[in-house]
């Protein structure tokens, strides 16, 4: 309330933290991450394209421990930002509005971003590793 003693417009101070409101900032956020990780992925392409003394020290500097752990990251925003991209498809057909459908969908996205990861770099480092 104000001196008026009139009510002031909801903030979020009333709200209840829902999990839609986590994976709502967590999909920008993924997509923030992966817009960021395009410009990596460009000068990588371009040292390719600039010859193989340009590439290999790109790649040494892409390889250090500190940029893997990026690199999984990344990919873990990628899988997140596709598969809550296919939940949000679902909803604008209209299905997966129940309230347990919505708790049930976000963490499977979540779960399943975990899992494809893992697999990913799982492959990624036995095949090249």
């Amino acid at each position: 309330m104000n001196d008026k003693k009139q009510p002031l417009s909801p903030h979020l101070s009333i709200y209840r933290w829902q999990i839609t409101s986590t994976l709502s900032i967590l999909h920008r956020l993924s997509g923030l991450v992966l817009f960021l990780a395009a410009f990596d992925f460009a000068i990588w392409l371009g040292s390719i394209a600039l010859g193989g003394d340009t590439y290999v020290g790109v790649r040494s500097f892409f390889s250090t421990n500190i940029l893997v752990i990026i690199w999984v990251l990344v990919s873990l925003s990628f899988f997140y930002h596709f598969l809550n991209g296919i939940r949000h498809l679902l909803w604008d057909i209209g299905k997966g509005f129940e309230e347990s459908q919505v708790k049930l969908t976000g963490l499977l996205v979540v779960f399943l971003s975990v899992i494809l990861t893992a697999l990913f770099w799982y492959c990624l480092l036995t095949r090249f590793g």
